[in-house]
């Protein structure tokens, strides 16, 4: 298991515990990709997608553009896009917030 995968294993273990979490849209774009965002419709509510290949789920993250995820299921991938409830009025504003690195 790579190092990106560990934490993003870490991270939906938390996200799953936590009450404070945004309800998310996800609508499938095609066979295997599927796009995530904020219900209502605002183009600043698009969140990112997730493509199925060769058997894992790929995580393109609007937020973190650069940072590669995947994942083993499409639950998971899901929950990495997931923002918490505090922010999703910033986002709907177009001001995407700081994520922790770790």
């Amino acid at each position: 298991m790579s190092l990106v995968t560990a934490t993003l294993h870490r991270l939906t273990r938390v996200v799953r515990d936590s009450p404070a979490l945004a309800d998310v849209e996800v609508i499938a774009v095609g066979d295997g990709d599927w796009r995530v965002s904020l219900p209502g419709g605002s183009p600043f509510g698009l969140l990112g997608f997730v493509t199925l290949s060769e058997g894992r789920y790929h995580v393109q993250s609007l937020g973190r553009p650069f940072v590669e995820l995947s994942t083993d299921t499409l639950e998971e991938a899901i929950d990495a896009l997931r923002p918490r409830s505090a922010d999703v009025p910033a986002m709907l504003a177009g001001i995407r917030p700081a994520r922790d690195a770790a």
